[in-house]
């Protein structure tokens, strides 16, 4: 289904929850109008309290749904008109164009470097089934961490599964053609 026709299907659905809230606590709190002695205490992190005191019974359920109301008009909805995608506040996007996974690759070059670096920092009596997991592993979240910035052909990345492929069967020589740009970022800070 579409993100905007989801979202706004979510939004209508939480103002119409909330409101009935609003409308239900006003409804108990006439009706019951005797009875305002009430109250609430909520506690907040870094010792915050709020207390209410000498309410009626119905401001706590249109206290709700006021917050529902709110909270359901608080993430808006992006939408790219250039390329008709829609994201929510505070998802993650995919990185689509070229130039922004060129600067993610920059940004990712100096964590690769730094898992690169492992290797080189591990015990020496570590026993050497330890260090192959240690060092599987280490692919593995390269590769998890190129996958999402994965580059063109023409910037020498080939296709990402025969990438993959050479990478999970041990980096056996020669590296597949056309992956100069992909090999250089995983070996980013390796030694040579």
């Amino acid at each position: 289904m579409n993100p905007l026709a989801m979202r706004f299907a979510e939004r209508i659905t939480a103002v119409l929850i909330g409101g009935l809230a609003i409308y239900l606590g006003y409804r108990l709190f006439v009706s019951v109008p005797e009875l305002k002695d009430s109250d609430g205490n909520f506690k907040l992190p870094w010792n915050i309290s709020i207390v209410m005191t000498r309410v009626g019974p119905g401001v706590f359920f249109a206290l709700f749904g006021t917050a529902a109301v709110c909270l359901s008009l608080l993430r808006p909805l992006n939408i790219n008109p250039d390329t008709g995608s829609a994201t929510y506040a505070g998802e993650r996007a995919a990185v689509t164009d070229s130039d922004s996974r060129a600067d993610s690759r920059a940004l990712l070059r100096r964590d690769i470097a730094f898992l690169n670096s492992i290797p080189r920092q591990l015990r020496p009596d570590l026993s050497s089934q330890d260090r192959k997991d240690i060092e599987r592993s280490l692919r593995r979240t390269k590769l998890l961490l190129m996958k999402p910035v994965w580059g063109q052909p023409n910037e020498g990345f080939g296709e990402f599964s025969v990438f993959e492929s050479w990478v999970e069967s041990g980096e056996r020589d020669p590296p597949p053609d056309g992956v100069t740009g992909a090999l250089d970022l995983y070996r980013q800070g390796a030694n040579p």
